[in-house]
């Protein structure tokens, strides 16, 4: 989205491009690092907190337009959770079922064994995971919605209560101490499960990035309110696609590293200009191209939440001589087909919620 409730069609594109990156990074667990595509994927997580950090300050910027401030910051906060939850609910539940019940079948669990296993993952359900209750799990991508939601319940109230002073001075400084702090003491700021005594790495990591889109949108909005030249409008629009390349090559040919900081801030100045639509870009406000965009940034979600189960277990049950090419041809089939099924099915469960919650719960 943009930062005026519009669709942004270059982020809902990015969005999936992102995604299927990250799948591609975990081919490490079928073929091992050396054989891996994109060995240093797991830094395209980056694209999606600082997306998610942007949007966060702009709706906190149109509540705070608005004069928006229903029952207190802690009823505005969790009226903001609440939204940002229900927009991954469905797909995040019912990719977890999938893998649930694919490693059962592939492991020949009975329902001894299942129930084992569901009391075991259990907490992988309650978005919780990251706060350090819980150790495990069989769907690892989820660290990221856990460390999100956790970090926004700290962080929106906050620029709802300082909106002049946290966008401007206290995120940036956040984001700068964090991330020193990882780089002095962690090198990469990846390995979000490494505990660090007080907390999972993978939340400092969170709170930096959220600090950072932050940060993005105050710079968007200027970029955007600026009278551009010509060649100024030539150099940003150049300069975003190179900061995309840029780290895109990165995280095809080289592993984490210190090297991580520098790419990361390409990264931020990339998703700064697609939200600025500096000159002007295209959004998917309406026509093929936009649904077709907006389509893919639906999908990319349920992409995400269906593929690390059969990068982890596929193995199993693969014949031992199959070349990788097939490996990554059979796991990308399963991740692709599951998350389609996965997409719909989650557009079903939301036009029939007002129907299944009347099932169980009288109308006031």
């Amino acid at each position: 989205m943009s930062s005026a409730g519009h669709r942004n069609a270059r982020i809902d594109a990015l969005r999936f491009l992102f995604s299927l990156i990250i799948v591609l990074h975990h081919t490490r667990y079928l073929l091992g690092y050396e054989h891996a595509i994109f060995a240093g994927g797991s830094l395209a997580v980056e694209f999606f907190f600082f997306v998610s950090g942007y949007l966060m300050m702009a709706s906190a910027a149109r509540a705070e337009k608005r004069g928006s401030r229903p029952a207190g910051y802690g009823t505005d906060t969790a009226q903001f959770l609440r939204r940002k939850i229900a927009g991954i609910l469905p797909e995040f539940v019912t990719a977890w079922f999938v893998g649930f019940f694919f490693i059962s079948a592939v492991r020949h669990y009975g329902p001894r064994a299942m129930a084992g296993l569901f009391v075991r993952d259990f907490f992988e359900l309650t978005l919780v995971k990251m706060s350090g209750l819980f150790v495990g799990g069989f769907d690892g991508v989820i660290w990221y919605v856990s460390a999100m939601f956790l970090v926004m319940a700290a962080l929106y109230p906050l620029i709802r209560r300082f909106p002049d002073f946290f966008p401007k001075i206290g995120a940036p400084l956040t984001a700068l101490f964090l991330l020193g702090y990882l780089c002095q003491t962690q090198g990469s700021p990846r390995d979000p499960a490494v505990w660090l005594g007080l907390c999972f790495k993978g939340i400092v990591r969170t709170a930096a990035d959220l600090c950072i889109g932050i940060v993005c949108w105050q710079i968007a909005e200027k970029i955007r309110r600026a009278d551009w030249t010509l060649a100024g409008r030539i150099l940003l629009t150049l300069l975003e696609p190179a900061c995309y390349l840029a780290a895109i090559w990165y995280m095809y040919t080289r592993l984490p590293s210190k090297q991580d900081y520098f790419f990361l801030m390409l990264f931020a100045a990339a998703v700064t200009l697609s939200f600025a639509d500096v000159p002007g870009a295209a959004r998917a406000d309406g026509g093929r191209a936009g649904r077709v965009t907006s389509w893919l940034a639906r999908y990319s979600t349920a992409l995400y939440f269906s593929h690390l189960y059969y990068a982890t277990t596929l193995n199993r049950i693969l014949p031992a001589d199959l070349g990788n090419a097939q490996r990554v041809a059979a796991y990308l089939a399963c991740a692709m087909g599951t998350a389609l099924g996965v997409m719909y099915f989650a557009a079903f469960l939301r036009a029939h919620k007002r129907g299944m919650i009347r099932a169980f719960v009288k109308p006031e």
